[in-house]
């Protein structure tokens, strides 16, 4: 038997943003977004009969957060015969690597779905889409600035990132390193499609490590190492 399950709807003032936090000065562009994409994922039909999840006609499937992040990358690692399990270097950039083509394959195909032109348009769908998939919710600090060329910045956090509960729940010990890889790479491939320009990310900090946030910083490829020694230089003064 099909199954159609509607979001759980709040009541909540008509400015206010459900799934994702941004500066002032892009809020309007974002509540159009949300309500659209809102509207693409208010009927879900699930029809375990047939083995299939359709949302907007898009076929989808549940895969366990902890399954993805952690038991995948240690599998990859122990059968190349790869030190360090998930934190193994060459693990860690097909992890991102992974991610971040999934990123640009959503984006692409939403994007013509949805109808959207504007690269800011593109963007704003990309929190949203990431909050209802479950991934996390996204906030966007105000010293960001989304522009489609080489002075691209953006610095966020992804509360409720996938990957830090997953690890946390799984490992109970804090990692020595940031965990968050797909939700760096899933951002930087969304991102990179929106805007037409090749951008990566860079987690900092992250709840895994025991540290408060999951923040991460995301610029055209050939400034990320320049600006993430720069961010971590600034707060180190702090």
């Amino acid at each position: 038997m099909r199954n159609r399950i509607r979001k759980n709807k709040k009541s909540k003032k008509s400015d206010d943003l459900e799934t994702v936090e941004v500066p002032d000065e892009i809020r309007g562009q974002f509540k159009e977004a949300e309500e659209k994409v809102a509207k693409y994922f208010d009927l879900l039909e699930w029809d375990p009969s047939t083995g299939r999840i359709l949302i907007g006609g898009e076929r989808y499937i549940l895969i366990r957060a902890a399954a993805m992040r952690i038991g995948f990358p240690e599998a990859l690692a122990k059968m190349l015969e790869l030190e360090g399990g998930l934190n193994n270097p060459y693990v860690v950039k097909l992890v991102y690597q992974l991610a971040k083509s999934l990123g640009r394959s959503d984006a692409k195909k939403f994007h013509l779905s949805m109808g959207f032109d504007d690269p800011i348009e593109k963007l704003s769908t990309g929190p949203i889409h990431f909050a209802y998939t479950g991934w996390a919710k996204v906030s966007i600090k105000p010293e960001s600035h989304p522009s489609p060329d080489e002075n691209y910045f953006l610095i966020y956090t992804h509360p409720q990132s996938f990957e830090a509960d997953s690890y946390i729940l799984a490992r109970g010990e804090n990692s020595h390193l940031p965990i968050c890889l797909m939700n760096a790479g899933y951002s930087s491939g969304w991102c990179s499609e929106s805007f037409g320009i090749e951008l990566d990310a860079r987690e900092l900090t992250c709840r895994a490590k025991g540290d408060k946030e999951c923040l991460f910083i995301m610029t055209p490829t050939e400034k990320l190492e320049e600006k993430v020694k720069e961010y971590l230089s600034k707060i180190t003064e702090e």
